[in-house]
């Protein structure tokens, strides 16, 4: 990538593990089982403590090719009735760019030329060349990948210069942080707010979860969509008529529009959340909002789900499983569209993903719905046609549609939608929860890669973990078993979103606690997401630059800046001359969370071509700063 004469802003984010040791999940008879019960007026809210989790739209090219097609564009402008990208990384700017449908990068593991020929670059419309394109030998993945659009190839991916004929990274020679060489973008942190009333104390809390001055400056919001019908229950979202059938328009087109009730209370909190965040000015940038349903709509009336071999319905608890009958699917998609038709007007923000359904491989006791492969496929063509004639699409162009959200790590419910032509390219985000993550393979976990997934260029969100079934631990050894699956998940699973379960309460399944005592793990996050914000761009780094460390590196879109993540999962301090491929360090600002310190500002140190940082046994430690020529 190109450089200027002037220095450049560069961020150095250097995140440090030391030892492993238990963490926690929900309560249940799994990991994500029911919680427990969230009252409203007299009523309870069974509560999934394992299940919870937009960006902008425009896509750019490959910067030097991170899918095999050389970094083939994406959705023009994010619209996601265009087609999507093949091989370029989605652009945190320059809607209504095509980004970059010609480049050629890494064809074969030849050189990486996508740089100058595929327009839109890391920042759409805003750059003529992929980031890492001209000024390498080599795309991140040749043309000749062992899969399309993956990391490895047969001979494509290329180090600072050099190219590998194994098809993986070659090994590191020189810097241990190779700026120039994109990976995947990132499209933020975040929590879920379902069922969960405000905090006593907001402020505390809040600014915990939200500030990027004090606390871990989350920018993803995960709700609720409430269609829960239990007789007891009833979350009353879609106002009914006195027989108990549902309150409708019919449109000309053939469509419905649905009465809907968005003073529901879960609905209501999420508005009241959304109006403090906004309250709260510069310092709370929580940018991306993601809504996912837990269950289609159901009752004795409607009978829009049906039973399969793993249910059979009850309309005593109609939420509870089953599966979407095929004769309502027109409907369920009309429901869907006038949520997120009308999510702007009542929350004062765009939607910008919305989620199919809460882990459809899960049978449960709460609410919920099974669904195979082929009939996310087939849904998402009835749902395409429903958009298209409510004019979501137009409306809103960057909304993206989310799927599977798998109760753990698995991408064959998308499959056959990535494979059709008709709908693939609506699917924005390939979604998971990661409660495969365990205690007991805390320390040896590595997260599992979705090849198809991201051989079809889609942006991969992790929707949903908590270790509220582990052993209670606010210590900092549980911020390190957290911290270390993030790395996992940016650097292995080239995913680009973390997303915790429960943002507040009193257990380990929240993120942030009600009584203002917060628990490392929150802190750990935050030496991520305070400081790599939305749209950076992860660039290759040296995994494992030193024993026991694990590092991972960012920069903003316009490529001024830079974000360096180590793990070390020892317990002594580890001195490591930080080197880059490109510019040279200026003065570092060192944040560091600890057993006493939490993203505490422990002072800054002199730059230079490498500098030479300590990081200290069992801490996290972020380095800010700066590059220039």
């Amino acid at each position: 990538m190109s450089r200027s004469a002037t220095a450049k802003v560069l961020s150095i984010i250097i995140i440090v593990f030391a030892t492993n040791g238990a963490a926690c999940s929900p309560p249940g008879s799994r990991p994500g089982g029911d919680a427990t019960l969230s009252t409203q007026g007299g009523a309870t809210a069974p509560l999934d403590a394992a299940s919870s989790s937009g960006f902008d739209g425009s896509a750019a090219g490959a910067t030097g090719g991170v899918s095999s097609t050389g970094g083939a564009g994406g959705a023009a402008g994010g619209s996601i009735a265009t087609t999507e990208a093949t091989g370029g990384l989605f652009s945190s700017a320059g809607a209504g760019s095509l980004g970059g449908s010609t480049g050629t990068a890494g064809a074969a593991g030849t050189a990486g030329v996508a740089g100058t020929t595929a327009a839109g670059g890391t920042a759409g419309g805003s750059k003529t060349g992929g980031s890492a394109g001209g000024s390498k030998t080599g795309g991140v993945a040749g043309g000749a990948g062992a899969m399309t659009g993956g990391t490895t190839t047969t001979g494509g991916a290329a180090s600072s210069g050099g190219t590998s004929s194994s098809g993986t990274l070659a090994p590191n020679t020189g810097a241990n942080v190779r700026y120039s060489q994109a990976m995947q973008v990132i499209d933020g942190f975040g929590v879920s707010n379902a069922w969960l009333y405000p905090p006593a104390s907001k402020t505390g809390v809040y600014d915990a979860l939200f500030s990027i001055s004090k606390g871990a400056g989350l920018s993803i919001l995960r709700n609720r969509v409430p269609f829960r019908e239990n007789p007891n229950n009833d979350d009353k979202f879609i106002n009914k008529n006195t027989d108990g059938s549902y309150k409708y328009t019919a449109n000309g087109d053939g469509s419905k529009t649905f009465s809907l009730n968005w003073s529901n209370w879960d609905v209501g909190n999420t508005s009241t959340l959304i109006s403090d965040i906004k309250a709260a000015g510069a310092d709370y940038q929580v940018t991306k909002f993601m809504s996912t349903p837990w269950t289609p709509p159901n009752n004795s009336v409607s009978k829009w789900k049906v039973s399969d071999s793993y249910k059979t319905i009850n309309y005593n608890t109609p939420e509870v499983g089953g599966t979407l009958d095929p004769a309502h699917y027109a409907d369920y998609a009309d429901v869907l569209a006038d949520y997120v038709l009308g999510y702007k007007a009542k929350m004062g923000v765009d939607l910008t993903v919305l989620s199919l359904q809460n882990e459809p491989n899960f049978q449960c006791t709460y609410e919920s719905a099974d669904w195979t492969a082929a009939q996310f496929d087939t849904f998402l063509g009835t749902l395409k046609t429903e958009f298209t004639k409510k004019g979501v699409f137009t409306q809103l162009p960057a909304l993206k549609i989310m799927a599977p959200e798998f109760q753990s790590v698995k991408e064959d419910l998308v499959v056959p939608i990535l494979n059709d032509s008709n709908v693939s390219a609506l699917l924005g985000v390939v979604a998971v929860h990661q409660y495969d993550y365990t205690k007991s393979n805390a320390s040896s976990y590595t997260t599992p890669t979705l090849t198809n997934s991201l051989a079809a260029g889609k942006r991969i969100w992790m929707t949903e973990f908590s270790t509220a079934a582990w052993t209670a631990d606010t210590s900092i050894t549980d911020g390190l078993v957290v911290a270390r699956l993030v790395h996992m998940d940016l650097v292995v699973g080239q995913w680009s979103a973390f997303n915790y379960w429960w943002a507040w309460g009193s257990g380990n399944g929240c993120l942030a606690q009600s009584n203002g005592n917060q628990p490392k793990r929150l802190y750990a996050v935050g030496q991520y997401s305070r400081f790599v914000r939305p749209d950076w761009i992860r660039v290759d780094a040296v995994a494992s630059p030193a024993s026991n460390v694990y590092m991972s590196a960012f920069k903003n879109p316009a490529g001024n800046q830079v974000a360096v993540v180590a793990i070390n999962t020892g317990t002594s301090i580890v001195a490591l001359a930080l080197t880059i491929d490109a510019g040279r360090f200026g003065s570092l600002t060192t944040y560091r969370t600890s057993a006493s310190e939490n993203l505490a500002n422990v002072g800054a140190l002199t730059g230079g071509t490498t500098v030479n940082v300590s990081l200290a046994a069992s801490s996290i430690t972020t380095f800010v700063g700066s590059v220039g020529p």
